[in-house]
């Protein structure tokens, strides 16, 4: 049976989605509590029930855009097998991530709108977070090279930038009815396994063509 939530915690959802939508479009100079109040249709007071500050509100925002893309990574990679080789962990962390910031689409293009704008003090707690992520992705792909299923001369550090980059980016070009999620997972797997997979020395070279005979020209 479906666990009902509070309707304190009804209300309060209907601030943070309400606010997310807003940092979204308004930035975080551009966004007032009255105008998250109004989007929530709420009471201006009633939002200062759930948060006193706007400051409060965004690093909430922050936080849960990232909680849901750590906690659903961190969940997936968990429920694969031990033995799990470097392709099926790669190809399920991209798929989980993609999964997470487009269910949440609002609060992952609020981020990226903010994340810049707000005070030092919120930015620097929601990157110790970005921190803890990255140090994710980077012992997957560090763990790899060590295995020898990455090549060697590899930056994993670049390549750990690339990944997540490219990943964040979907959020705003991917459109429901195209392809699936598990689709560009994929896709974006094979781009990342095909550039930094060790080449096949075993595939035979083809033989260089032979050189074609310059004509000799009679005058």
């Amino acid at each position: 049976m479906t666990r009902k939530l509070a309707k304190s915690a009804i209300s309060q959802k209907r601030v943070l989605d309400a606010a997310a939508k807003i940092f979204r479009d308004y930035g975080y100079a551009g966004t007032t509590m009255r105008t998250i109040a109004d989007e929530a249709n709420l009471k201006a007071g009633s939002i200062y029930y759930h948060y006193k500050s706007k400051d409060e509100l965004i690093s909430a925002v922050l936080d849960i855009g990232m909680h849901a893309v750590l906690d659903t990574v961190n969940s997936a990679l968990a429920a694969l097998p031990a033995d799990a080789d470097v392709r099926l962990r790669i190809e399920t962390a991209i798929r989980a991530h993609l999964s997470a910031i487009i269910d949440i689409g609002d609060y992952t293009l609020a981020t990226r709108r903010v994340i810049g704008q707000v005070p030092e003090a919120i930015r620097a707690q929601n990157m110790r977070l970005r921190d803890s992520y990255a140090s994710l992705w980077q012992a997957i792909l560090v763990d790899a090279q060590k295995r020898g299923e990455f090549r060697a001369d590899a930056n994993i550090t670049l390549s750990r930038l690339f990944i997540l980059g490219a990943l964040n980016w979907t959020v705003e070009w991917f459109k429901p009815g195209g392809r699936t999620i598990d689709e560009v997972a994929h896709e974006f797997a094979a781009v990342v396994l095909d550039g930094l997979g060790k080449p096949d020395s075993a595939k035979p070279k083809a033989a260089p063509a032979k050189a074609r005979a310059t004509p000799r020209i009679t005058v």
